[in-house]
């Protein structure tokens, strides 16, 4: 058994809201949040599928901690839900494997107080274990390749300016942390995994178009904000740690990613050509792997047989 701790008494005028299945790193993300330096969060919601509920049932004995059990199923429709209940003036959605370093919570405060409403804020992402940053520029020739294909092919701008843009195709780019740049840099896009806005630039309904998992939410989010007239700004001293996964391979997330990016791509009126051509490259460069995980791997068909016993393929 975990032994509970208890957050320290004062507390930021910051709801969390994570949406969740219940996994085993959830634990080590609330545990986190209330060591923040200088304070916990007011409140922290977990939201997670009514079926789900008993696996965070011992979680909600933390005294800021609340279980708001939903009757949808959804990385976005349960934020949602935990979005239209938070009672703080500043509202921070948080996936459940991201890691706040003790000064994050605060100096993200500070940074979207000075910005004002109609602002976003985010961090830095970093990879859990490495240490190293999510996105880089590489300096040699395949850094140069890699900028031509974003640019040819997605039709992204050239080199270091296609970092924070959402290119034609639907495709998005990190930002790059250069010494160079100013503390906050403004971006055209946002990460979904640690976002912090004024509870009154909510956005509180379900925009994911589609069912299953939600592939580029935080792009459909990002345009939809952007509509609204709001800004988003990349707090670059600022760092989180993530849980850097190797992509997915498997054919319907592929097809899944696809039909998001061609969405995204509809949504700021860029090109679907273009989304079918950057899919149909990735899926040329990547064809031994996505033939191994789809047809070569044991492992896959055994899940395939699994998920039609359960009806869920």
């Amino acid at each position: 058994m975990h032994e509970i701790v208890e957050p320290v008494r004062q507390f930021f005028p910051v709801s969390i809201v994570i949406a969740t299945l219940g996994g085993p790193s959830l634990r080590g993300t609330i545990e986190r949040l209330n060591e923040s330096a200088g304070g916990a969060p007011a409140e922290i919601l977990i939201c997670i599928p009514e079926d789900e509920a008993p696996a965070v049932e011992s979680l909600a004995e933390i005294s800021n901690v609340h279980v708001i059990k939903t009757e949808c199923r959804g990385q976005v429709a349960q934020r949602a839900v935990g979005l239209g209940l938070a009672q703080q003036s500043h509202v921070m959605q948080l996936d459940d494997d991201v890691l706040l370093p003790p000064n994050a919570l605060g100096d993200l405060l500070d940074a979207l107080r000075a910005k004002g409403p109609n602002h976003i804020v985010a961090p830095f992402f970093r990879d859990q274990l490495s240490g190293r940053d999510t996105t880089i520029q590489r300096q040699d020739v395949k850094g140069f390749f890699q900028s031509c294909y974003a640019s040819i092919v997605c039709g992204a701008p050239f080199g270091l300016n296609r970092f924070g843009k959402i290119s034609p195709a639907g495709i998005a780019y990190g930002v790059v942390a250069l010494e160079s740049r100013e503390r906050v840099v403004e971006t055209d896009w946002l990460p979904g995994g640690a976002v912090l806005a004024f509870q009154s630039d909510l956005i509180l309904g379900n925009y994911f178009p589609f069912s299953g998992k939600a592939f580029s939410e935080d792009l459909i989010h990002s345009v939809l904000w952007r509509q609204m007239g709001k800004r988003f700004w990349t707090v670059l001293n600022v760092y989180v740690l993530v849980d850097v996964t190797s992509e997915s391979f498997a054919w319907t997330s592929l097809v899944a990613r696809f039909r998001a990016h061609q969405y995204v791509a509809r949504m700021i009126g860029g090109r679907a050509w273009r989304t079918t051509l950057w899919f149909a490259c990735f899926v040329a460069i990547n064809a031994r792997r996505i033939l191994a995980v789809n047809f070569l791997n044991p492992s896959f068909f055994d899940a395939r047989k699994s998920a039609d016993r359960k009806g869920l393929a």
